[in-house]
């Protein structure tokens, strides 16, 4: 079995010699070395290991600013990739974090508080991944292999950081190893330099990662393909999806939940899951090292109420006599719920036709929720892991009645480990294998290859018909889960419909849904929909902003040249 990558190794070695430290600079993106510990110490096989375990540490989004513990970037990206979607609400109170409440509808400025954290962890990893490079420069006595592997690691990682960067703000400088003037514009598209990247990281890493957790070749594809696709170049994307389809070494595993339990992530063959960060469950100072805590129930995880899944989301797993997705009318009626039933009155859960995924991926009232004893703070009759409604939501008049279930740790897994409150070490996929299905399948829409698009999107459907479902303790269901394949599709204008929306079920609250409305162009219009529907008092009035978040006015400010003029330019919508 492969060893599990110790990324905690290589924070502890980042923590003790400073070596890439951000508070006695100006910029985020001035990263010069200024430790006591000099780089050519480090020129060796070990020092490089730890250089780049330091690096991969930087995927969970925590940066060394003190302002932020994780939350302003949690690397599963609930805050910027559901929250400022359709998928979810803030959650919480509304004085908790309120700097979210502007993301949230999209009335965020550049002073926004979040921006510059969220920045800054952005170019720590890419500044991470430059000291990986200048030191292997400078390193003699290595294979020609182990060269190859570290320098196509930390190019694939510097990728990542500046293909997320590109996601959030749209045009940032590009940062690599040989750069000394920190002051770079952002006057151009770095595509290309992104593309570079991932291609090295191609063209040099094995199969078989060293260790489960690291990068390897089959994860660059995937991301390769994921930045054509951000620029909806299908033909680009198109070969790389299929190598990783073609390689016969992923599968779906037979349930949906499997994916986000912890026994399946030691395997690098035969899994769904391609790459993934992995999950330390742990606090080293103030930083938080997994961010899914702010998303738990007081009661049971010990903290928070972040992530409140919207009613626009449930609605979508609604489906007709025919087991199929309402695409068109899902949102006309809400799915009934229990927005203002005390948790001691009677609440009958509804009956309509549901995707199983929606009981895997939201906790909501009379549905069982994990493996915990809720009955305990209830004192509902019935099951005792009945999810009880208000009583476990914060702030329900405000932001609704459902919470998040996704990604939480289950009692049993909080039990085993000694983890900062709500802490989980489950993984977090950046690549599985239903997202390239589905990814696959758009590529074939957009093609008119109506026959492969259905073959994939029903290949995902079957999981969720075949698989596991939500039960009460005597076995029985706990709703009416039908959900059928697609007989076929008639033109493209549905299969495109269908793919889009099947991506929406599958991968909801795993931070994809605001960069998938982005590359498809429909972002203004479903938020506007989705702010004059919601029917929460904080969306009243809003309406769409921009595609993009704005550049943090503090680092225009900072990296204005010796003239006074900005180096980086604001996004128009700013």
């Amino acid at each position: 079995m492969k060893r599990r990558i110790n990324i905690g190794i290589g924070i502890i070695l980042l923590t003790c010699i400073a070596i890439l430290p951000y508070g006695c600079k100006e910029s985020y993106l001035d990263v010069t070395p200024t430790a006591s510990l000099n780089e050519d110490v480090l020129n060796n096989q070990e020092g490089l290991d730890a250089l780049l375990l330091a690096a991969y540490a930087a995927l969970d989004g925590t940066s060394s600013s003190p302002t932020n513990v994780g939350w302003q970037n949690d690397y599963t990206n609930w805050l910027y990739g559901e929250i400022a979607a359709d998928n979810a609400l803030k959650g919480s109170s509304i004085g908790d974090q309120p700097q979210m409440n502007s993301i949230e509808d999209w009335t965020l400025t550049p002073d926004n508080s979040y921006m510059s954290p969220l920045w800054a962890s952005v170019y720590e990893g890419v500044s991470r991944s430059n000291a990986v490079l200048r030191v292997l420069a400078t390193t003699e006595g290595l294979s020609e292999n182990d060269s190859k592997r570290i320098a196509g690691e930390a190019r694939f990682l510097r990728a990542h950081f500046h293909h997320m960067g590109r996601r959030y703000f749209n045009k940032i400088p590009y940062i690599d190893e040989t750069v000394e003037d920190f002051r770079v514009p952002n006057d151009g598209d770095i595509f290309d330099d992104i593309r570079a990247d991932y291609q090295f990281a191609i063209d040099n890493l094995p199969e078989d990662p060293k260790e489960v957790g690291r990068t390897h070749l089959n994860a660059a594809r995937a991301s390769l393909a994921k930045l054509h696709m951000d620029n909806s170049d299908y033909a680009a994307a198109k070969p790389l999806l299929e190598a990783i389809i073609n390689s016969g070494r992923y599968l779906l595993f037979p349930n949906y939940n499997d994916n986000f339990a912890q026994n399946n992530e030691q395997a690098i063959t035969n899994t769904e899951k391609i790459f993934e960060i992995q999950g330390l469950g742990q606090r080293i100072e103030n930083a938080y090292l997994d961010g899914r805590l702010v998303n738990g129930i007081a009661q049971l995880h010990g903290c928070c109420g972040f992530l409140q899944p919207s009613q626009n989301l449930v609605n979508a797993h609604k489906t007709d006599e025919n087991g199929l997705p309402l695409l068109d009318t899902f949102n006309d009626v809400d799915l009934a719920n229990d927005q203002g039933i005390e948790t001691n009155e009677p609440f009958t859960p509804p009956a309509d036709n549901l995707d199983p995924r929606l009981d895997f991926t939201v906790g909501r009232r009379g549905i069982p929720y994990l493996d915990f004893d809720i009955q305990q703070f209830s004192n509902l009759p019935g099951d005792k892991n009945i999810f009880p409604g208000k009583l476990f939501v914060v702030d329900q008049a405000t932001y609704g009645p459902y919470r998040a279930k996704k990604f939480l740790p289950t009692q049993a897994e909080r039990d085993a480990t000694d983890a900062f409150l709500g802490v989980s070490n489950i993984n977090y996929s950046i690549h599985r294998y239903a997202d390239i299905l589905l990814l696959r399948a758009e590529v074939a829409v957009e093609e008119n290859d109506l026959s492969t698009a259905l073959m994939y999107v029903n290949m995902i459907r079957n999981r969720a018909k075949n698989g596991e479902v939500i039960r009460f303790e005597d076995g029985t269901p706990a709703a009416n889960y039908v959900v059928e394949p697609y007989p076929d599709f008639p033109d493209q204008g549905y299969a495109r419909k269908a793919v889009r929306f099947e991506r929406r079920l599958e991968l909801a609250l795993e931070g994809q849904r605001w960069y998938d409305l982005v590359r498809w162009g429909i972002a203004e219009s479903v938020m506007n929909e989705y702010f004059a529907t919601e029917d929460r008092p904080l969306l009243d009035g809003k309406s769409y902003k921009s595609d993009f978040l704005p550049l943090p006015g503090s680092e225009i400010d900072v990296t204005r040249d010796d003239d006074g003029n900005p180096t980086l330019i604001q996004n128009p919508d700013y």
